[in-house]
């Protein structure tokens, strides 16, 4: 299982297999007591580790901010499809886990399904969405050095492909990356830029 945090933050799991730009991704906002928030990372360490025994599970990213007056951990948790991720929620160690957490948190948790790169772009929905100028901008940033760099990497095995083919080789490793770690990466190290309604918060 693969979880990133903000530099300061343990990684909380093991690592496991990069997600693709396919699947299902459960997006979850949670606000956590700042008196509980030891407890809360120990629980969220015992919870990932169950995710990643989870039939269909491909990875998780957390998302973590202390500048308000609590704490906010956003997890995008993501499944190969909506049967793996419905057999999550509903498998009696998830039910189980979910009886511990109105202690840690602050406030109503929130859950969203995402498709896609669509999810990387996830915020909580106090804050508006980044303009469309912007995702794009953060976008063509993370592919277009991607697409440079495998063309070149590529070339001596591709080169006497057909274009179409080539292109293609090109585009599917860039999906991938972009997918996971560029994008994840990229959002978070723009966070104040993509959301600036957080600045001051």
């Amino acid at each position: 299982m693969s979880a990133h945090l903000d530099p300061a933050t343990p990684d909380p799991s093991p690592t496991s297999a990069p997600p693709t730009g396919t699947g299902i991704t459960l997006v979850v906002t949670e606000r956590v007591r700042r008196s509980q928030l030891e407890a809360y990372e120990a629980w969220a360490r015992r919870l990932h580790v169950l995710q990643g025994a989870q039939p269909g599970f491909v990875g998780l990213h957390v998302l973590r901010d202390l500048s308000g007056p609590v704490a906010e951990y956003v997890t995008l948790v993501r499944f190969r499809d909506r049967a793996s991720l419905e057999a999550w929620r509903s498998s009696p160690a998830y039910r189980e886990a979910l009886t511990e957490l109105d202690r840690f948190t602050a406030g109503e948790v929130e859950y969203r399904e995402a498709q896609g790169l669509e999810a990387w772009f996830d915020r909580p929905s106090r804050l508006p969405a980044p303009p469309l100028w912007k995702n794009v901008l953060v976008g063509v940033v993370g592919v277009y050095p991607q697409i440079m760099l495998f063309a070149w990497l590529l070339a001596p095995v591709t080169g006497d492909w057909p274009a179409w083919a080539a292109t293609l080789a090109t585009a599917s490793l860039s999906t991938l990356f972009l997918n996971w770690p560029v994008l994840p990466l990229l959002s978070r190290a723009l966070r104040s830029w993509l959301y600036p309604a957080r600045r001051g918060a």
